[in-house]
Protein backbone atom coordinates (compact mmCIF):
# COMPACT_ATOMS: atom_id res chain seq x y z
CA UNK A 1 0.00 0.00 0.00
CA UNK A 2 1.17 3.56 -0.53
CA UNK A 3 1.49 5.99 2.24
CA UNK A 4 -2.24 7.91 0.98
CA UNK A 5 -3.97 4.20 1.36
CA UNK A 6 -6.09 2.72 4.29
CA UNK A 7 -7.48 0.08 5.54
CA UNK A 8 -10.23 -1.57 7.93
CA UNK A 9 -12.30 -4.45 8.27
CA UNK A 10 -15.72 -2.78 6.95
CA UNK A 11 -15.95 -0.14 3.94
CA UNK A 12 -17.50 2.20 6.83
CA UNK A 13 -14.26 1.71 8.45
CA UNK A 14 -12.42 2.53 5.94
CA UNK A 15 -14.44 5.72 4.97
CA UNK A 16 -13.80 6.93 8.56
CA UNK A 17 -10.07 6.50 8.56
CA UNK A 18 -10.22 8.57 5.46
CA UNK A 19 -12.43 11.55 6.68
CA UNK A 20 -9.86 11.24 9.44
CA UNK A 21 -6.37 10.71 7.47
CA UNK A 22 -7.29 13.55 4.30
CA UNK A 23 -10.00 15.82 5.30
CA UNK A 24 -8.49 18.29 3.01
CA UNK A 25 -7.81 15.94 0.23
CA UNK A 26 -10.21 15.58 -3.22
CA UNK A 27 -13.06 13.57 -2.70
CA UNK A 28 -13.82 13.63 -6.50
CA UNK A 29 -13.93 16.67 -9.15
CA UNK A 30 -17.22 17.32 -10.76
CA UNK A 31 -17.96 20.21 -13.73
CA UNK A 32 -19.37 23.08 -12.11
CA UNK A 33 -19.49 26.78 -14.31
CA UNK A 34 -17.75 24.79 -17.11
CA UNK A 35 -14.55 23.52 -15.45
CA UNK A 36 -13.71 20.36 -13.07
CA UNK A 37 -13.44 21.78 -9.65
CA UNK A 38 -12.93 19.53 -6.18
CA UNK A 39 -15.17 18.95 -3.35
CA UNK A 40 -13.15 17.81 -0.38
CA UNK A 41 -13.72 14.84 1.45
CA UNK A 42 -14.64 17.08 4.66
CA UNK A 43 -17.60 19.02 2.54
CA UNK A 44 -18.46 15.42 1.03
CA UNK A 45 -18.39 14.33 4.92
CA UNK A 46 -20.50 16.69 6.23
CA UNK A 47 -23.52 15.83 3.62
CA UNK A 48 -23.00 12.11 4.49
CA UNK A 49 -24.10 13.24 8.21
CA UNK A 50 -27.22 15.10 6.77
CA UNK A 51 -28.08 12.16 5.06
CA UNK A 52 -28.12 9.98 8.30
CA UNK A 53 -29.90 12.26 9.86
CA UNK A 54 -32.36 12.37 7.71
CA UNK A 55 -32.35 8.52 7.87
CA UNK A 56 -32.91 8.64 11.66
CA UNK A 57 -36.18 11.19 11.31
CA UNK A 58 -37.72 8.50 8.58
CA UNK A 59 -36.57 5.73 10.51
CA UNK A 60 -34.53 4.17 8.17
CA UNK A 61 -32.51 2.07 10.50
CA UNK A 62 -29.30 -0.40 9.42
CA UNK A 63 -30.22 -3.57 7.30
CA UNK A 64 -33.21 -1.21 5.50
CA UNK A 65 -32.91 -1.14 1.65
CA UNK A 66 -32.91 2.07 -0.09
CA UNK A 67 -32.53 1.96 -3.87
CA UNK A 68 -30.78 4.29 -6.42
CA UNK A 69 -31.95 4.85 -9.96
CA UNK A 70 -29.24 7.43 -11.71
CA UNK A 71 -26.88 7.89 -14.34
CA UNK A 72 -23.13 8.22 -12.52
CA UNK A 73 -23.17 11.73 -10.88
CA UNK A 74 -21.42 12.63 -7.35
CA UNK A 75 -25.13 12.40 -5.66
CA UNK A 76 -25.05 8.62 -6.94
CA UNK A 77 -21.57 8.23 -4.85
CA UNK A 78 -22.87 10.28 -1.79
CA UNK A 79 -25.89 8.46 -1.35
CA UNK A 80 -24.42 5.24 -1.41
CA UNK A 81 -21.47 6.13 1.10
CA UNK A 82 -24.07 7.31 3.50
CA UNK A 83 -25.81 3.97 3.37
CA UNK A 84 -22.87 2.03 3.34
CA UNK A 85 -21.31 4.21 6.63
CA UNK A 86 -25.10 3.74 7.77
CA UNK A 87 -25.86 0.64 7.69
CA UNK A 88 -28.03 0.78 5.00
CA UNK A 89 -28.62 -1.31 1.72
CA UNK A 90 -27.97 0.03 -1.15
CA UNK A 91 -29.80 -1.05 -3.76
CA UNK A 92 -28.39 0.29 -7.38
CA UNK A 93 -30.90 0.43 -10.54
CA UNK A 94 -30.52 0.65 -13.97
CA UNK A 95 -32.11 4.04 -15.33
CA UNK A 96 -32.30 2.21 -18.40
CA UNK A 97 -34.85 -0.46 -16.59
CA UNK A 98 -38.37 -0.52 -17.71
CA UNK A 99 -41.00 0.37 -15.36
CA UNK A 100 -41.91 -2.97 -14.72
CA UNK A 101 -38.13 -4.22 -14.24
CA UNK A 102 -37.98 -1.17 -11.46
CA UNK A 103 -41.48 -2.20 -9.98
CA UNK A 104 -40.21 -5.76 -9.64
CA UNK A 105 -36.65 -4.75 -7.59
CA UNK A 106 -38.51 -2.14 -5.56
CA UNK A 107 -40.87 -4.39 -4.17
CA UNK A 108 -38.50 -7.58 -3.86
CA UNK A 109 -35.57 -5.59 -2.15
CA UNK A 110 -38.43 -3.96 0.08
CA UNK A 111 -36.82 -0.78 -0.21
CA UNK A 112 -37.90 1.74 2.30
CA UNK A 113 -36.78 4.71 0.10
CA UNK A 114 -35.43 5.58 -3.37
CA UNK A 115 -32.68 8.48 -4.84
CA UNK A 116 -34.09 9.24 -8.38
CA UNK A 117 -32.32 11.49 -10.92
CA UNK A 118 -34.38 13.40 -12.63
CA UNK A 119 -38.01 14.00 -14.39
CA UNK A 120 -37.99 11.10 -16.77
CA UNK A 121 -36.57 8.76 -13.48
CA UNK A 122 -39.87 10.09 -11.35
CA UNK A 123 -42.15 9.67 -13.75
CA UNK A 124 -40.87 5.83 -14.47
CA UNK A 125 -40.98 5.75 -10.26
CA UNK A 126 -44.76 6.82 -10.74
CA UNK A 127 -45.62 3.92 -13.16
CA UNK A 128 -44.01 1.70 -10.82
CA UNK A 129 -45.36 2.52 -7.92
CA UNK A 130 -48.98 2.38 -9.42
CA UNK A 131 -48.15 -1.07 -10.64
CA UNK A 132 -47.26 -2.40 -7.48
CA UNK A 133 -49.19 -0.42 -5.00
CA UNK A 134 -45.90 0.99 -3.70
CA UNK A 135 -45.70 4.04 -1.15
CA UNK A 136 -41.97 5.34 -0.08
CA UNK A 137 -40.65 7.95 -0.03
CA UNK A 138 -38.58 9.25 -2.85
CA UNK A 139 -35.40 11.88 -2.90
CA UNK A 140 -34.61 13.50 -6.38
CA UNK A 141 -31.19 14.66 -7.37
CA UNK A 142 -32.61 17.31 -9.71
CA UNK A 143 -35.61 19.57 -9.83
CA UNK A 144 -38.46 17.91 -11.31
CA UNK A 145 -42.08 19.02 -11.37
CA UNK A 146 -43.87 15.56 -11.62
CA UNK A 147 -44.67 13.82 -8.08
CA UNK A 148 -45.01 10.38 -7.39
CA UNK A 149 -48.10 9.49 -5.38
CA UNK A 150 -49.20 13.25 -5.57
CA UNK A 151 -46.52 13.76 -3.76
CA UNK A 152 -43.28 15.99 -4.43
CA UNK A 153 -39.83 14.37 -4.44
CA UNK A 154 -37.73 14.97 -1.58
CA UNK A 155 -34.95 17.52 -2.80
CA UNK A 156 -31.57 15.85 -2.50
CA UNK A 157 -29.87 19.37 -1.66
CA UNK A 158 -32.30 19.36 1.52
CA UNK A 159 -32.15 15.74 2.38
CA UNK A 160 -28.15 16.13 2.32
CA UNK A 161 -28.10 19.17 3.72
CA UNK A 162 -24.70 19.66 5.44
CA UNK A 163 -24.60 18.89 9.32
CA UNK A 164 -21.87 19.73 11.35
CA UNK A 165 -22.72 18.50 14.69
CA UNK A 166 -20.51 16.94 17.49
CA UNK A 167 -23.80 14.86 18.72
CA UNK A 168 -25.40 13.46 15.18
CA UNK A 169 -20.68 12.95 14.52
CA UNK A 170 -20.84 10.83 17.96
CA UNK A 171 -23.70 9.21 16.76
CA UNK A 172 -22.84 8.62 13.09
CA UNK A 173 -19.27 7.33 14.58
CA UNK A 174 -20.96 4.51 16.71
CA UNK A 175 -23.23 2.90 13.67
CA UNK A 176 -20.10 2.97 11.77
CA UNK A 177 -18.27 1.06 14.81
CA UNK A 178 -21.34 -1.34 14.98
CA UNK A 179 -21.02 -2.48 11.08
CA UNK A 180 -19.25 -5.98 10.92
CA UNK A 181 -17.92 -7.46 8.19
CA UNK A 182 -20.22 -9.91 6.92
CA UNK A 183 -23.09 -7.80 6.98
CA UNK A 184 -24.71 -6.76 3.70
CA UNK A 185 -23.45 -4.35 1.45
CA UNK A 186 -25.26 -4.11 -1.36
CA UNK A 187 -28.38 -6.04 -3.29
CA UNK A 188 -27.11 -5.59 -6.81
CA UNK A 189 -29.66 -7.19 -9.44
CA UNK A 190 -28.24 -8.82 -11.99
CA UNK A 191 -29.36 -7.47 -15.62
CA UNK A 192 -29.40 -10.95 -16.57
CA UNK A 193 -29.25 -12.16 -20.76
CA UNK A 194 -32.54 -13.85 -20.03
CA UNK A 195 -35.08 -13.99 -16.98
CA UNK A 196 -36.41 -12.61 -13.62
CA UNK A 197 -33.02 -10.46 -12.29
CA UNK A 198 -31.60 -12.15 -9.41
CA UNK A 199 -30.58 -10.17 -6.22
CA UNK A 200 -26.86 -10.44 -5.49
CA UNK A 201 -26.14 -10.16 -1.50
CA UNK A 202 -22.71 -8.91 -1.30
CA UNK A 203 -20.96 -7.77 2.12
CA UNK A 204 -18.53 -5.51 2.79
CA UNK A 205 -16.14 -8.34 3.46
CA UNK A 206 -16.52 -9.30 -0.26
CA UNK A 207 -16.11 -5.56 -1.62
CA UNK A 208 -12.94 -4.96 0.41
CA UNK A 209 -11.57 -8.36 -0.45
CA UNK A 210 -11.95 -6.84 -4.06
CA UNK A 211 -11.05 -3.59 -3.62
CA UNK A 212 -7.54 -4.97 -1.91
CA UNK A 213 -6.43 -7.31 -4.43
CA UNK A 214 -7.07 -4.23 -6.71
CA UNK A 215 -4.46 -2.37 -4.56
CA UNK A 216 -1.80 -4.91 -4.04
CA UNK A 217 -1.93 -5.83 -7.70
CA UNK A 218 -1.80 -2.59 -8.94
CA UNK A 219 -0.21 0.95 -8.16
CA UNK A 220 -2.09 3.97 -6.94
CA UNK A 221 -1.39 7.26 -5.21
CA UNK A 222 -2.99 10.25 -4.26
CA UNK A 223 -1.40 11.74 -7.44
CA UNK A 224 -4.04 9.01 -10.08
CA UNK A 225 -7.02 10.45 -11.23
CA UNK A 226 -10.21 8.17 -12.47
CA UNK A 227 -12.90 9.05 -14.77
CA UNK A 228 -15.91 7.71 -14.11
CA UNK A 229 -18.83 7.16 -16.83
CA UNK A 230 -20.18 3.49 -16.67
CA UNK A 231 -23.45 3.11 -14.49
CA UNK A 232 -22.52 2.99 -10.77
CA UNK A 233 -25.02 0.29 -10.63
CA UNK A 234 -22.85 -1.87 -13.08
CA UNK A 235 -20.27 -3.78 -10.52
CA UNK A 236 -17.74 -2.70 -12.28
CA UNK A 237 -18.12 1.22 -11.95
CA UNK A 238 -19.14 0.62 -8.44
CA UNK A 239 -15.88 -0.78 -7.29
CA UNK A 240 -14.27 2.25 -9.57
CA UNK A 241 -16.39 4.59 -7.09
CA UNK A 242 -14.65 2.94 -3.78
CA UNK A 243 -11.41 2.67 -4.88
CA UNK A 244 -10.54 6.19 -3.68
CA UNK A 245 -11.63 5.29 -0.33
CA UNK A 246 -8.79 2.72 0.14
CA UNK A 247 -6.58 4.42 -2.72
CA UNK A 248 -6.62 7.88 -1.91
CA UNK A 249 -7.12 8.25 -6.05
CA UNK A 250 -9.08 11.16 -6.85
CA UNK A 251 -12.67 10.35 -8.69
CA UNK A 252 -13.63 12.95 -12.13
CA UNK A 253 -17.38 12.61 -13.28
CA UNK A 254 -17.93 12.75 -16.79
CA UNK A 255 -20.51 14.54 -18.00
CA UNK A 256 -22.55 12.04 -19.98
CA UNK A 257 -21.20 9.22 -22.54
CA UNK A 258 -21.43 11.77 -25.33
CA UNK A 259 -18.84 14.50 -23.83
CA UNK A 260 -16.52 11.66 -22.77
CA UNK A 261 -14.02 12.67 -25.36
CA UNK A 262 -14.31 16.38 -24.38
CA UNK A 263 -13.74 15.27 -20.30
CA UNK A 264 -10.95 13.12 -21.53
CA UNK A 265 -9.15 16.43 -22.15
CA UNK A 266 -10.62 18.33 -19.42
CA UNK A 267 -10.04 15.71 -16.51
CA UNK A 268 -6.38 14.28 -17.81
CA UNK A 269 -7.24 10.92 -16.03
CA UNK A 270 -4.02 8.67 -15.46
CA UNK A 271 -6.74 5.59 -14.72
CA UNK A 272 -9.61 4.44 -17.22
CA UNK A 273 -11.98 1.75 -16.15
CA UNK A 274 -14.28 0.63 -18.72
CA UNK A 275 -16.44 -2.03 -21.06
CA UNK A 276 -15.00 -3.12 -24.57
CA UNK A 277 -17.71 -1.52 -26.31
CA UNK A 278 -15.88 1.99 -25.33
CA UNK A 279 -12.64 0.82 -26.74
CA UNK A 280 -14.51 -0.41 -29.81
CA UNK A 281 -15.98 3.19 -30.66
CA UNK A 282 -12.29 5.03 -29.90
CA UNK A 283 -11.00 2.41 -32.01
CA UNK A 284 -13.65 3.01 -34.71
CA UNK A 285 -12.98 7.24 -34.59
CA UNK A 286 -9.43 6.41 -35.05
CA UNK A 287 -9.93 4.52 -37.97
CA UNK A 288 -12.12 6.64 -39.80
CA UNK A 289 -9.98 10.02 -38.99
CA UNK A 290 -6.99 7.94 -40.75
CA UNK A 291 -8.81 6.92 -43.65
CA UNK A 292 -9.49 10.63 -44.36
CA UNK A 293 -5.99 11.09 -44.15
CA UNK A 294 -3.72 11.36 -47.14
CA UNK A 295 -2.27 8.32 -48.61
CA UNK A 296 1.28 10.08 -47.30
CA UNK A 297 -0.25 9.92 -43.58
CA UNK A 298 -2.15 6.65 -43.95
CA UNK A 299 1.64 4.63 -44.64
CA UNK A 300 3.22 6.55 -41.72
CA UNK A 301 0.38 5.43 -39.60
CA UNK A 302 0.24 1.64 -40.65
CA UNK A 303 3.49 1.39 -40.32
CA UNK A 304 3.71 2.91 -36.69
CA UNK A 305 0.87 0.60 -35.58
CA UNK A 306 3.23 -2.10 -37.02
CA UNK A 307 6.38 -1.65 -35.38
CA UNK A 308 4.02 -0.82 -31.96
CA UNK A 309 2.32 -4.18 -32.15
CA UNK A 310 5.68 -6.10 -32.79
CA UNK A 311 6.90 -4.52 -29.10
CA UNK A 312 3.51 -5.36 -27.79
CA UNK A 313 4.02 -8.93 -28.54
CA UNK A 314 7.30 -9.08 -27.40
CA UNK A 315 6.48 -6.97 -24.13
CA UNK A 316 3.58 -9.23 -23.68
CA UNK A 317 5.92 -12.62 -23.68
CA UNK A 318 8.47 -10.28 -21.83
CA UNK A 319 10.86 -10.64 -24.16
CA UNK A 320 13.74 -7.76 -24.84
CA UNK A 321 13.10 -5.53 -27.28
CA UNK A 322 16.48 -5.24 -29.68
CA UNK A 323 17.92 -1.63 -30.33
CA UNK A 324 16.67 -1.39 -34.19
CA UNK A 325 13.17 -1.80 -33.04
CA UNK A 326 13.32 0.60 -30.12
CA UNK A 327 14.22 2.95 -31.94
CA UNK A 328 11.60 2.61 -34.60
CA UNK A 329 9.18 2.52 -31.79
CA UNK A 330 10.53 5.58 -30.54
CA UNK A 331 10.12 7.03 -33.89
CA UNK A 332 6.43 5.79 -34.09
CA UNK A 333 5.32 7.26 -30.83
CA UNK A 334 6.30 10.75 -31.35
CA UNK A 335 5.17 10.85 -35.22
CA UNK A 336 1.65 9.07 -34.02
CA UNK A 337 0.99 7.32 -30.46
CA UNK A 338 1.81 10.46 -28.87
CA UNK A 339 -0.99 12.03 -30.40
CA UNK A 340 -3.11 9.19 -29.83
CA UNK A 341 -2.75 9.22 -26.00
CA UNK A 342 -3.79 13.00 -26.27
CA UNK A 343 -7.50 11.62 -27.01
CA UNK A 344 -7.32 10.60 -23.73
CA UNK A 345 -5.91 13.41 -21.68
CA UNK A 346 -1.86 12.70 -22.22
CA UNK A 347 -1.68 11.55 -18.44
CA UNK A 348 -3.42 7.94 -19.39
CA UNK A 349 -1.25 5.14 -17.44
CA UNK A 350 -3.39 2.21 -17.46
CA UNK A 351 -6.59 1.60 -18.60
CA UNK A 352 -8.77 -1.50 -17.50
CA UNK A 353 -11.72 -3.40 -19.78
CA UNK A 354 -13.95 -5.44 -17.91
CA UNK A 355 -17.87 -6.75 -17.94
CA UNK A 356 -17.62 -7.99 -21.57
CA UNK A 357 -14.73 -9.59 -24.08
CA UNK A 358 -12.21 -7.69 -25.62
CA UNK A 359 -10.99 -8.47 -28.85
CA UNK A 360 -7.77 -9.83 -28.41
CA UNK A 361 -6.68 -7.58 -31.75
CA UNK A 362 -8.25 -4.11 -30.28
CA UNK A 363 -5.95 -4.58 -26.99
CA UNK A 364 -3.12 -5.45 -28.89
CA UNK A 365 -4.00 -1.69 -31.04
CA UNK A 366 -3.98 -0.07 -27.52
CA UNK A 367 -0.98 -1.71 -26.45
CA UNK A 368 0.68 -1.08 -29.60
CA UNK A 369 0.33 2.82 -29.18
CA UNK A 370 1.40 2.99 -25.72
CA UNK A 371 -2.38 2.56 -23.62
CA UNK A 372 -2.11 -0.37 -21.63
CA UNK A 373 -5.39 -2.14 -21.54
CA UNK A 374 -5.28 -5.12 -18.87
CA UNK A 375 -8.52 -7.17 -19.51
CA UNK A 376 -10.26 -8.37 -16.41
CA UNK A 377 -12.73 -11.11 -15.81
CA UNK A 378 -15.51 -11.65 -13.34
CA UNK A 379 -19.03 -11.14 -12.10
CA UNK A 380 -21.64 -9.38 -10.19
CA UNK A 381 -21.59 -12.97 -8.25
CA UNK A 382 -17.80 -12.22 -7.67
CA UNK A 383 -17.84 -8.70 -6.95
CA UNK A 384 -16.41 -7.41 -10.46
CA UNK A 385 -12.25 -9.27 -10.84
CA UNK A 386 -11.47 -12.62 -10.10
CA UNK A 387 -8.56 -12.68 -12.64
CA UNK A 388 -6.72 -9.62 -14.52
CA UNK A 389 -3.82 -9.06 -16.48
CA UNK A 390 -1.45 -6.76 -15.36
CA UNK A 391 0.81 -3.76 -17.18
CA UNK A 392 3.75 -6.06 -16.35
CA UNK A 393 2.17 -9.66 -16.69
CA UNK A 394 -0.03 -10.11 -19.47
CA UNK A 395 -1.41 -12.21 -22.73
CA UNK A 396 -3.47 -11.05 -25.49
CA UNK A 397 -6.56 -12.98 -25.75
CA UNK A 398 -6.80 -13.83 -22.06
CA UNK A 399 -8.38 -12.42 -18.80
CA UNK A 400 -5.07 -12.33 -16.58
CA UNK A 401 -4.01 -14.83 -13.42
CA UNK A 402 -6.22 -15.14 -10.52
CA UNK A 403 -6.99 -12.09 -8.42
CA UNK A 404 -6.68 -11.94 -4.56
CA UNK A 405 -7.23 -15.25 -2.76
CA UNK A 406 -9.59 -16.73 -6.02
CA UNK A 407 -9.19 -19.91 -6.63
CA UNK A 408 -10.13 -21.89 -9.98
CA UNK A 409 -11.00 -25.22 -11.59
CA UNK A 410 -12.54 -26.37 -14.64
CA UNK A 411 -16.25 -28.78 -14.66
CA UNK A 412 -16.01 -31.49 -17.24
CA UNK A 413 -17.55 -29.36 -19.82
CA UNK A 414 -14.93 -26.81 -19.47
CA UNK A 415 -17.31 -24.88 -17.23
CA UNK A 416 -15.34 -22.29 -15.05
CA UNK A 417 -15.67 -23.02 -11.43
CA UNK A 418 -14.42 -20.74 -8.32
CA UNK A 419 -14.01 -19.49 -4.97
CA UNK A 420 -12.40 -17.13 -2.58
CA UNK A 421 -12.89 -13.90 -0.88
CA UNK A 422 -14.63 -12.02 -3.64
CA UNK A 423 -17.63 -14.72 -4.32
CA UNK A 424 -21.29 -13.99 -3.47
CA UNK A 425 -22.99 -15.12 -0.19
CA UNK A 426 -26.28 -16.16 -1.93
CA UNK A 427 -29.35 -14.34 -4.07
CA UNK A 428 -31.65 -12.70 -2.37
CA UNK A 429 -34.25 -14.25 -0.99
CA UNK A 430 -33.77 -17.16 -3.44
CA UNK A 431 -32.50 -20.09 -2.29
CA UNK A 432 -33.52 -22.63 -4.95
CA UNK A 433 -31.12 -20.19 -7.38
CA UNK A 434 -28.29 -19.90 -5.15
CA UNK A 435 -28.26 -23.56 -5.29
CA UNK A 436 -28.12 -24.15 -8.66
CA UNK A 437 -24.74 -22.06 -8.65
CA UNK A 438 -22.96 -23.56 -6.46
CA UNK A 439 -21.12 -27.20 -6.39
CA UNK A 440 -21.96 -29.46 -3.08
CA UNK A 441 -18.39 -28.67 -1.95
CA UNK A 442 -18.99 -24.88 -2.33
CA UNK A 443 -17.74 -23.80 -5.71
CA UNK A 444 -19.32 -21.23 -7.59
CA UNK A 445 -20.44 -22.14 -11.33
CA UNK A 446 -19.52 -19.14 -12.96
CA UNK A 447 -21.83 -20.01 -16.27
CA UNK A 448 -18.58 -19.70 -18.33
CA UNK A 449 -16.00 -21.79 -21.08
CA UNK A 450 -12.48 -21.28 -20.04
CA UNK A 451 -9.23 -23.07 -20.20
CA UNK A 452 -5.40 -21.90 -18.60
CA UNK A 453 -2.74 -21.04 -20.93
CA UNK A 454 0.62 -22.85 -20.55
CA UNK A 455 1.87 -19.51 -18.96
CA UNK A 456 -1.19 -19.62 -16.56
CA UNK A 457 -3.53 -17.18 -17.96
CA UNK A 458 -7.47 -17.55 -17.66
CA UNK A 459 -8.81 -17.81 -21.30
CA UNK A 460 -12.75 -17.65 -21.73
CA UNK A 461 -13.83 -19.54 -25.18
CA UNK A 462 -17.85 -18.70 -23.95
CA UNK A 463 -20.82 -18.43 -22.41
CA UNK A 464 -21.69 -22.49 -21.47
CA UNK A 465 -25.27 -21.76 -22.78
CA UNK A 466 -24.53 -20.14 -25.95
CA UNK A 467 -21.82 -22.42 -27.47
CA UNK A 468 -23.00 -22.97 -31.27
CA UNK A 469 -23.40 -26.75 -32.22
CA UNK A 470 -23.77 -26.70 -36.23
CA UNK A 471 -25.81 -29.88 -37.35
CA UNK A 472 -22.41 -31.41 -38.12
CA UNK A 473 -21.43 -31.39 -34.50
CA UNK A 474 -18.98 -28.47 -34.32
CA UNK A 475 -19.31 -26.34 -31.39
CA UNK A 476 -18.40 -22.72 -32.42
CA UNK A 477 -17.77 -19.42 -29.76
CA UNK A 478 -20.23 -16.72 -31.51
CA UNK A 479 -18.69 -13.93 -29.25
CA UNK A 480 -15.05 -14.68 -31.08
CA UNK A 481 -17.08 -13.92 -34.08
CA UNK A 482 -18.84 -11.14 -33.30
CA UNK A 483 -15.73 -9.73 -32.28
CA UNK A 484 -14.21 -9.94 -35.15
CA UNK A 485 -17.18 -8.10 -36.99
CA UNK A 486 -17.12 -5.32 -34.71
CA UNK A 487 -13.38 -4.52 -35.11
CA UNK A 488 -14.70 -3.77 -38.92
CA UNK A 489 -15.13 -0.31 -39.38
CA UNK A 490 -18.34 -0.19 -40.82
CA UNK A 491 -19.73 -2.69 -38.61
CA UNK A 492 -21.70 -1.33 -35.34
CA UNK A 493 -22.73 -4.32 -33.61
CA UNK A 494 -23.31 -8.43 -34.92
CA UNK A 495 -24.89 -11.52 -33.80
CA UNK A 496 -23.77 -14.67 -34.42
CA UNK A 497 -26.37 -17.73 -35.21
CA UNK A 498 -26.23 -21.58 -36.62
CA UNK A 499 -27.09 -23.62 -33.62
CA UNK A 500 -27.86 -27.21 -35.00
CA UNK A 501 -27.47 -25.75 -38.47
CA UNK A 502 -25.30 -26.54 -41.16
CA UNK A 503 -23.53 -23.19 -41.22
CA UNK A 504 -23.27 -19.90 -39.19
CA UNK A 505 -25.01 -16.90 -40.32
CA UNK A 506 -24.83 -13.01 -39.09
CA UNK A 507 -26.87 -10.59 -38.36
CA UNK A 508 -25.25 -7.03 -38.40
CA UNK A 509 -25.81 -3.72 -37.85
CA UNK A 510 -24.09 -0.62 -39.87
CA UNK A 511 -21.59 1.95 -38.20
CA UNK A 512 -23.77 4.63 -39.97
CA UNK A 513 -21.78 7.71 -39.88
CA UNK A 514 -18.89 5.44 -41.29
CA UNK A 515 -20.41 4.30 -43.96
CA UNK A 516 -22.25 7.40 -44.84
CA UNK A 517 -18.72 8.79 -45.00
CA UNK A 518 -17.59 5.88 -47.43
CA UNK A 519 -20.53 6.30 -49.87
CA UNK A 520 -19.97 9.90 -50.33
CA UNK A 521 -16.10 9.81 -51.01
CA UNK A 522 -18.21 7.82 -53.98
CA UNK A 523 -20.48 10.93 -54.97
CA UNK A 524 -23.05 8.75 -53.47
CA UNK A 525 -25.61 10.51 -50.74
CA UNK A 526 -28.17 8.33 -49.39
CA UNK A 527 -30.43 9.44 -46.72
CA UNK A 528 -31.73 6.86 -43.61
CA UNK A 529 -30.95 3.31 -42.60
CA UNK A 530 -33.73 1.60 -44.46
CA UNK A 531 -32.44 2.54 -47.44
CA UNK A 532 -29.23 2.01 -46.01
CA UNK A 533 -29.35 -1.40 -45.09
CA UNK A 534 -30.46 -2.28 -48.98
CA UNK A 535 -27.77 -0.46 -51.22
CA UNK A 536 -26.19 -2.77 -53.35
CA UNK A 537 -23.03 -0.46 -52.98
CA UNK A 538 -23.14 -1.53 -49.04
CA UNK A 539 -24.08 -4.67 -49.46
CA UNK A 540 -20.74 -5.69 -51.14
CA UNK A 541 -18.78 -3.93 -49.18
CA UNK A 542 -19.65 -5.77 -46.08
CA UNK A 543 -19.39 -9.12 -48.22
CA UNK A 544 -15.74 -7.82 -48.72
CA UNK A 545 -15.05 -7.00 -45.13
CA UNK A 546 -16.65 -10.74 -44.45
CA UNK A 547 -15.06 -12.26 -46.64
CA UNK A 548 -11.39 -10.54 -45.07
CA UNK A 549 -12.70 -11.83 -41.61
CA UNK A 550 -13.37 -15.36 -42.78
CA UNK A 551 -9.82 -15.55 -43.84
CA UNK A 552 -8.87 -15.90 -40.06
CA UNK A 553 -11.64 -18.73 -39.34
CA UNK A 554 -11.84 -22.25 -39.73
CA UNK A 555 -14.33 -23.30 -42.57
CA UNK A 556 -16.59 -24.66 -39.98
CA UNK A 557 -16.99 -21.73 -38.27
CA UNK A 558 -16.29 -19.13 -41.41
CA UNK A 559 -19.99 -17.14 -41.48
CA UNK A 560 -21.24 -17.93 -44.64
CA UNK A 561 -24.36 -15.17 -44.98
CA UNK A 562 -25.56 -11.85 -43.34
CA UNK A 563 -28.28 -9.81 -43.37
CA UNK A 564 -28.09 -6.14 -42.37
CA UNK A 565 -30.52 -4.70 -40.04
CA UNK A 566 -32.19 -1.15 -40.55
CA UNK A 567 -31.31 -0.05 -36.72
CA UNK A 568 -28.77 -0.69 -33.78
CA UNK A 569 -29.38 -2.95 -30.96
CA UNK A 570 -30.01 -1.01 -27.46
CA UNK A 571 -30.45 -1.09 -24.12
CA UNK A 572 -33.97 0.53 -24.36
CA UNK A 573 -35.30 -1.70 -27.34
CA UNK A 574 -34.07 -4.52 -25.23
CA UNK A 575 -31.54 -6.18 -26.80
CA UNK A 576 -28.61 -5.51 -25.03
CA UNK A 577 -28.32 -5.91 -21.02
CA UNK A 578 -27.69 -2.04 -19.02
CA UNK A 579 -23.67 -3.61 -18.94
CA UNK A 580 -24.44 -3.91 -23.04
CA UNK A 581 -24.12 -7.50 -23.36
CA UNK A 582 -25.97 -8.54 -26.34
CA UNK A 583 -29.55 -10.69 -24.89
CA UNK A 584 -29.12 -13.78 -27.86
CA UNK A 585 -32.31 -15.37 -26.85
CA UNK A 586 -34.61 -11.94 -27.35
CA UNK A 587 -32.66 -11.07 -30.97
CA UNK A 588 -33.29 -14.37 -32.37
CA UNK A 589 -36.74 -14.28 -31.43
CA UNK A 590 -37.01 -10.64 -32.77
CA UNK A 591 -35.22 -11.33 -35.83
CA UNK A 592 -36.29 -14.88 -36.66
CA UNK A 593 -37.06 -13.71 -39.82
CA UNK A 594 -33.82 -12.56 -40.95
CA UNK A 595 -32.45 -15.71 -39.42
CA UNK A 596 -34.95 -17.85 -41.14
CA UNK A 597 -34.29 -16.10 -44.59
CA UNK A 598 -30.40 -17.35 -44.38
CA UNK A 599 -31.33 -21.61 -44.63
Amino acid sequence: MSSSSVDGKTISEIYAKRIQLTPEGTAYLAKKNGIYQPVLWRELHARILGIFHFYKKLNIVPGDRVAIISNTRPEWLIADLANLCSGVVTVPIYQSNTYEDVAYLLEHSESKLVFAEDEAMIKKLEAAFHLKKLSIPVVSFSNPVSSVNNVPPISFDDFSAPIQNKTIEDEFNKVVASIRPDNIASIVYTSGTTGQPKGVVLSHFNFLAELRAIIQNFTFTSEDTTLAFLPFAHILGRVESLLPLISGTTLAFAENINTLPQNLVEAKPTVIVSVPRIYEKIYSKIQSEVSTKPKYSQSVFNWAISTGRQVARLRSEQKPIPLPLDVKYKIADQLVFSKIREKFGGRIRLTVSGGAPLAANLCEFFHAAGISIVEGYGLTETTAAIAVNRPDDFSFGTVGKPFGNIEFRFAPDGEIQTRGDMVFREYYKNPQATSEVFTDDGWFCTGDIGEITQRGFLKITDRKKELIKTSGGKFIAPQKLENMLKGVRFISQAMVYGDREKYVVALITLNEPEVQKWLSQGGVIQEGMDELVKNSKVLELIDQELTAVNKNLAGYESIKKFRLLPRDFSVESGELTPSLKLKRKVCSERYKDYIQSMY
